[in-house]
């Protein structure tokens, strides 16, 4: 079963917050010195652009869980392994992350940091080891700052990347919707780093994209929320792939589908059907499962469509560099100063590479569906639809990430996407594309 860094964070909060205990003072040394060496390594990269208190802040609180692991020897334990794993999900999101994401990551690891550190002073005699309380106090302090400036909920996106499945899924067994999304994520990443996104893998997570949101707007639906903003996110993803039908990938386009993107994107739109589109009178069929466990299901892949939404993006950013795209020049956006070569391909018909600006309409479609998706996605987190895997976690304090000024700003996209939709042409019809290979 795929996790994600908010669940195995989750769920050391879980065993440390257990009373009677079931761990040792062993394995919370143990999980404590591999928080320090998560939080160490966040503080290291950075959570703001120069010294500031939050800094110097989340420095002394690594080195605080830093000193507590050092106590005692590590005799391992779920308590120790859940932390491990969870910092070396850090470790591996190092390179992308941005401040605000390391605030994101720092927020929910010093909360963690504070139940083992409260743990270990259950286990203890009052007066020993006071370095538990230094944790509690830093933890404390990193909390402060987190109720004057929270996360926001882009930043938090962070939290809920999947760990990659070795390979995309097998379409011999049924896979759940989660599974199928980190095999969409998982395929994205390989073909990426071999720099082989083709626009038909482009188009197929796009369109998995789109299902995804609107699914999840059934989803609230089926709960009796109000679904109409949420299938705006879906109509953005519909108008993305709308604006990638300008280009093609020329005559160095690749057939198949060697990095799995589309087999991947095929498996998540099958999951997601059949999570949502059974009939009712299937229930027992499908394990009983109620209008809320469907919501909360198709909620875990809605949240992840941000984290696809930055890597369609790179993509199109990497595109715009290297020109590996073309397209009629007569369907390319205007250029204030159109250099002569570009003027005789427009009067011509004639196909060119898309650098730089040529891309803008497609980058704008992206962009806005992202920001969308982000915003579905904290709606849902926001009515209190909780994933399957933290159904039991009710006595978690849920923070709720906000958004300075996004509501604005996420409502002015809705306005745009449905005003795209309603007749303006996001980009000139397309004249005699070669179909992508």
């Amino acid at each position: 079963m795929v996790t994600t860094l908010r669940q195995l964070l989750d769920d050391v909060t879980d065993r440390a917050g257990t009373r009677p205990p079931g761990a040792t003072i062993e394995e919370v040394s143990g999980a404590l010195a591999h928080l320090g060496r998560a939080l160490t390594g966040l503080a290291v990269d950075g959570l703001t652009p120069g010294d500031s208190h939050r800094q110097r802040n989340a420095a002394a609180l690594a080195a605080a869980c830093t000193t507590a692991g050092r106590l005692w020897p590590h005799s391992g334990g779920p308590l120790t392994d859940l932390a491990g794993a969870a910092a070396d999900l850090v470790g591996r999101d190092r390179a992308i992350m941005g401040r605000s994401h390391r605030w994101a990551a720092t927020v929910e690891v010093a909360e963690v940091a504070d139940h083992c550190a409260r743990l270990g002073r259950w286990l203890l005699p009052e007066t020993a080891a006071p370095e538990l309380d230094v944790v509690r106090q830093w933890s404390a302090t990193i909390e402060r700052d987190a109720q004057a400036d929270p996360p926001t909920a882009a930043a938090s996106v962070v939290l809920e990347r999947l760990v990659p499945l070795p390979g995309p899924p097998s379409g011999e067994a049924e896979v759940t919707v989660l599974d199928a999304a980190a095999g969409l994520l998982a395929a994205l990443d390989r073909v990426q780093r071999a720099d082989d996104l083709t626009l038909r893998d482009f188009r197929a997570a796009v369109a998995a994209a789109e299902l995804t949101s609107r699914c999840a707007a059934v989803a609230a639906g089926m709960t009796g929320r109000d679904a109409g903003l949420l299938l705006v996110a879906g109509l953005a993803w519909q108008l993305a792939g709308r604006a990638s039908m300008v280009f093609h990938d020329g005559p160095r386009g690749a057939s198949g589908d060697r990095g799995g993107v589309v087999s991947s994107s095929q498996a998540l739109v099958s999951a997601l059907r059949n999570e949502v589109s059974a009939p009712a009178d299937m229930g027992e069929q499908r394990g009983q499962k109620t209008s809320a466990d469907v919501a909360a299901a198709v909620q875990e892949a809605a949240n992840q469509i941000p984290v696809l939404a930055d890597r369609l993006t790179l993509a199109v950013e990497r595109w715009s560099r290297t020109g590996r795209l073309f397209a009629n020049a007569r369907d390319l956006p205007r250029m204030d100063v159109m250099p002569e070569d570009r003027i005789q391909a427009v009067i011509a018909g004639k196909h060119v590479r898309a650098l730089g600006d040529d891309l803008a309409h497609i980058r704008q479609a992206v962009g806005r569906a992202a920001d969308l998706s982000t915003g579905q996605a904290d709606a849902l987190n926001r009515a209190g639809i909780k994933p399957l895997a933290q159904r039991h976690q009710t006595d978690r304090r849920d923070r709720v990430a906000k958004v300075p000024g996004d509501a604005e700003r996420l409502l002015s996209r809705a306005h745009a996407a449905d005003r795209d939709s309603k007749g303006i042409r996001l980009l000139p019809a397309p004249r005699q594309i070669p179909p992508s290979r």
